[in-house]
Protein backbone atom coordinates (compact mmCIF):
# COMPACT_ATOMS: atom_id res chain seq x y z
CA UNK A 1 0.00 0.00 0.00
CA UNK A 2 2.41 2.52 -1.48
CA UNK A 3 2.72 5.63 -3.11
CA UNK A 4 4.50 5.89 -6.65
CA UNK A 5 7.53 6.84 -5.66
CA UNK A 6 7.69 4.17 -2.58
CA UNK A 7 6.86 1.19 -5.29
CA UNK A 8 9.76 2.31 -7.67
CA UNK A 9 12.05 1.99 -4.89
CA UNK A 10 10.35 -1.62 -4.58
CA UNK A 11 11.08 -2.06 -7.82
CA UNK A 12 14.71 -1.11 -8.00
CA UNK A 13 15.14 -3.09 -4.80
CA UNK A 14 13.44 -6.58 -5.90
CA UNK A 15 16.22 -7.85 -6.79
CA UNK A 16 17.09 -8.15 -2.67
CA UNK A 17 13.41 -9.33 -2.08
CA UNK A 18 14.02 -12.34 -4.69
CA UNK A 19 16.94 -13.32 -3.34
CA UNK A 20 15.33 -14.19 -0.03
CA UNK A 21 12.37 -16.09 -2.21
CA UNK A 22 9.98 -13.51 -0.76
CA UNK A 23 6.75 -12.69 -3.05
CA UNK A 24 6.03 -8.93 -3.20
CA UNK A 25 2.52 -7.82 -3.24
CA UNK A 26 1.26 -4.03 -3.38
CA UNK A 27 -2.33 -2.81 -2.97
CA UNK A 28 -3.89 0.52 -4.35
CA UNK A 29 -7.71 1.74 -4.60
CA UNK A 30 -7.56 2.83 -8.26
CA UNK A 31 -9.06 1.09 -11.11
CA UNK A 32 -7.39 -2.29 -12.58
CA UNK A 33 -7.35 -0.64 -15.96
CA UNK A 34 -3.96 1.38 -14.69
CA UNK A 35 -1.89 -1.33 -13.55
CA UNK A 36 -0.11 -1.41 -16.88
CA UNK A 37 0.92 2.62 -16.55
CA UNK A 38 1.53 2.19 -13.37
CA UNK A 39 4.13 -1.20 -13.34
CA UNK A 40 5.75 0.76 -16.38
CA UNK A 41 5.99 4.38 -14.97
CA UNK A 42 6.97 2.24 -11.66
CA UNK A 43 9.35 -0.48 -12.59
CA UNK A 44 7.54 -2.70 -10.47
CA UNK A 45 7.00 -6.33 -11.79
CA UNK A 46 5.50 -7.69 -8.61
CA UNK A 47 1.77 -8.52 -7.22
CA UNK A 48 -0.70 -5.64 -7.56
CA UNK A 49 -4.03 -5.63 -6.87
CA UNK A 50 -6.74 -2.95 -6.27
CA UNK A 51 -8.81 -2.48 -3.23
CA UNK A 52 -11.76 0.46 -4.27
CA UNK A 53 -13.62 -0.37 -0.60
CA UNK A 54 -10.24 0.34 1.14
CA UNK A 55 -11.43 -2.92 3.18
CA UNK A 56 -7.81 -3.91 3.37
CA UNK A 57 -6.73 -0.56 4.34
CA UNK A 58 -9.51 -0.36 7.28
CA UNK A 59 -8.81 -4.27 8.16
CA UNK A 60 -5.09 -2.96 8.76
CA UNK A 61 -6.10 0.09 10.30
CA UNK A 62 -4.34 2.98 7.97
CA UNK A 63 -5.49 6.14 8.41
CA UNK A 64 -6.96 8.45 5.81
CA UNK A 65 -8.48 11.88 6.18
CA UNK A 66 -7.16 15.43 5.38
CA UNK A 67 -4.98 15.46 8.65
CA UNK A 68 -2.56 12.64 7.02
CA UNK A 69 -1.59 15.26 4.28
CA UNK A 70 -1.53 18.75 5.72
CA UNK A 71 2.24 18.89 7.40
CA UNK A 72 5.69 20.63 6.63
CA UNK A 73 7.16 17.11 7.00
CA UNK A 74 4.52 16.07 3.56
CA UNK A 75 5.75 18.94 1.90
CA UNK A 76 9.61 18.20 2.09
CA UNK A 77 8.69 14.75 1.81
CA UNK A 78 7.13 15.53 -2.02
CA UNK A 79 9.79 18.10 -2.90
CA UNK A 80 12.39 15.20 -2.41
CA UNK A 81 10.20 12.99 -4.44
CA UNK A 82 10.04 15.41 -7.39
CA UNK A 83 13.89 15.85 -6.91
CA UNK A 84 14.60 12.40 -7.17
CA UNK A 85 12.34 12.35 -10.44
CA UNK A 86 9.08 11.39 -9.18
CA UNK A 87 6.66 13.33 -10.86
CA UNK A 88 2.99 13.22 -9.00
CA UNK A 89 0.21 11.45 -12.05
CA UNK A 90 -2.87 11.71 -11.77
CA UNK A 91 -4.85 10.61 -9.04
CA UNK A 92 -5.52 7.07 -9.08
CA UNK A 93 -8.13 5.36 -5.95
CA UNK A 94 -8.77 7.22 -2.73
CA UNK A 95 -6.23 10.27 -2.70
CA UNK A 96 -6.96 10.69 1.04
CA UNK A 97 -5.98 7.01 2.26
CA UNK A 98 -2.69 6.45 3.69
CA UNK A 99 -0.97 3.53 3.42
CA UNK A 100 1.37 1.15 5.23
CA UNK A 101 3.59 -2.55 5.35
CA UNK A 102 3.37 -5.53 6.49
CA UNK A 103 5.05 -8.87 6.45
CA UNK A 104 3.56 -11.69 6.76
CA UNK A 105 5.08 -15.09 7.22
CA UNK A 106 3.87 -18.18 5.31
CA UNK A 107 1.64 -19.41 8.31
CA UNK A 108 -0.27 -16.02 7.96
CA UNK A 109 1.38 -14.51 11.21
CA UNK A 110 2.16 -10.72 10.81
CA UNK A 111 5.84 -10.37 11.66
CA UNK A 112 6.20 -6.49 10.85
CA UNK A 113 3.63 -3.49 10.65
CA UNK A 114 3.92 0.35 9.42
CA UNK A 115 1.16 2.26 9.17
CA UNK A 116 2.09 6.06 7.38
CA UNK A 117 0.66 8.58 10.14
CA UNK A 118 1.56 11.45 7.18
CA UNK A 119 1.67 11.45 3.47
CA UNK A 120 5.19 10.14 2.24
CA UNK A 121 5.58 8.02 5.63
CA UNK A 122 7.20 4.99 4.68
CA UNK A 123 9.20 1.71 5.80
CA UNK A 124 12.86 1.86 4.77
CA UNK A 125 13.17 -0.91 2.42
CA UNK A 126 16.23 -2.43 4.59
CA UNK A 127 13.78 -2.64 7.57
CA UNK A 128 11.36 -5.02 5.19
CA UNK A 129 13.79 -6.90 4.22
CA UNK A 130 15.03 -7.54 7.80
CA UNK A 131 11.54 -8.54 8.99
CA UNK A 132 11.49 -11.24 6.10
CA UNK A 133 14.95 -12.13 7.20
CA UNK A 134 13.89 -12.48 10.72
CA UNK A 135 10.19 -14.37 10.04
CA UNK A 136 12.03 -16.83 7.84
CA UNK A 137 14.96 -17.59 10.93
CA UNK A 138 11.77 -18.69 12.87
Amino acid sequence: MFCRQQVAELAENSHNFNNINVNLAVIGSGDTRHFKDFKKITGYGGLLFSDPSLAAFSLLGFSKGLAGFMSIRSVFKAGSALKQGHRQGSVQGSAMQLGGAVVIDVSGAMRYFFAGRKAGDHPKINELISAVDDSQSL
